[in-house]
């Protein structure tokens, strides 16, 4: 074995190797999807135990020495650095759904064979939505990666899990939507805000069942209203399961929105007001837990000092790959 090839063997079994590539992803290689939906001939995840076979001659990663950044990786980094700045109170997350062609209310067909950032388009609509059997399935391997991690062998962040019941109360207060999130078994009221939309970015995923949007808002603390004064325009309840590993949060989440009154009352309407049905929806989001580390990131490159910004990025996007390429 060469001397370069011997200290590549090394480092791949070092914990802080093992470390890193673990916390890559909620889904690392331990673990290699069986239901890609459509399968590559060309690649095969290893297991993590199994060194990649030694090749027989030394190639250099390319003429110029450095590897190429993938470009749906510097896309996502630069839409973040650009629309995170230094905002306070950021919501940033990942959701998997589909991406909607209005003009058929199908499923968005581009003639691309793999996944694509897509610049804004008025034609297409993200339904932040799966079908309960995905729903499942995506509980069902997320169960399974929490038991995997609390392993004595297993090296790296462990997965943890959480349940929780909420309802959102939504109300119009001086023009302002409100949202008021209580413990749904205990009423404790757990938040108030009112959230705003910054931007998102479309990933279309041609060769999975379901494409990626990925946004940043922001969710501004207000003070309670006067709920008694103010008839609530929209209520959800939500029951969430959320897997937390590192700053990630993959939360799957039943939402049930009863059936209610829309549009503002008319006081010459001689019938009854209108509604919308009841609604069930079946949401799976990634979510970074704790944006002030990532912020902490983007301020460093805007000061030209060393970070780990698009390393971060790398590993946001690589969960969402890893999440979409198992759905059913």
């Amino acid at each position: 074995m060469s001397e370069y090839n011997q200290r590549k063997r090394q480092r791949a079994t070092t914990p802080e190797f093992q470390r890193r590539v673990s916390a890559a992803s909620l889904s690392a290689i331990v673990n290699p999807d069986p239901d890609t939906f459509i399968p590559s001939p060309t690649f095969h995840a290893p297991a993590m135990e199994l060194a990649r076979p030694q090749s027989p001659v030394r190639l250099e990663t390319n003429l110029f020495g450095a590897r190429p950044a993938e470009d749906i990786v510097r896309v996502v980094a630069d839409f973040m650095y650009t629309h995170m700045k230094d905002r306070k109170n950021i919501e940033i997350e990942g959701k998997l759904g589909r991406l909607v062609d209005r003009r058929t209310g199908q499923r968005l067909s581009l003639p691309v064979v793999s996944e694509a950032a897509l610049a804004d388009d008025k034609n297409t609509r993200f339904e932040s939505n799966m079908t309960q059997q995905q729903h499942a399935k995506f509980n069902q391997l997320l169960n399974q990666r929490v038991d995997e991690t609390r392993r004595a062998e297993f090296r790296g962040a462990r997965v943890e899990y959480r349940h929780t019941r909420e309802i959102d109360h939504f109300y119009r207060i001086n023009g302002t939507r409100v949202r008021v999130t209580r413990n749904k078994e205990t009423g404790e009221v757990l938040q108030v805000i009112t959230k705003s939309k910054i931007a998102d970015l479309n990933i279309y995923s041609p060769r999975t069942k379901l494409d990626i949007r990925i946004t940043i808002n922001e969710e501004r603390p207000l003070e309670m209203p006067d709920t008694e004064a103010n008839k609530p325009i929209l209520e959800r309840h939500k029951d969430r399961l959320s897997y937390r590993q590192d700053i990630w949060s993959v939360d799957l989440t039943q939402v049930v929105s009863p059936e209610h009154e829309v549009g503002p009352a008319n006081p010459y309407a001689t019938g009854p007001p209108k509604t919308a049905p009841a609604v069930t929806t079946h949401e799976l989001e990634l979510e970074v837990a704790q944006p002030e580390v990532w912020l902490a990131e983007r301020a460093k490159v805007a000061a030209n000092q060393p970070n780990n910004f698009h390393e971060m990025t790398h590993i946001f996007l690589g969960n969402l790959k890893a999440l979409v390429k198992r759905a059913m």
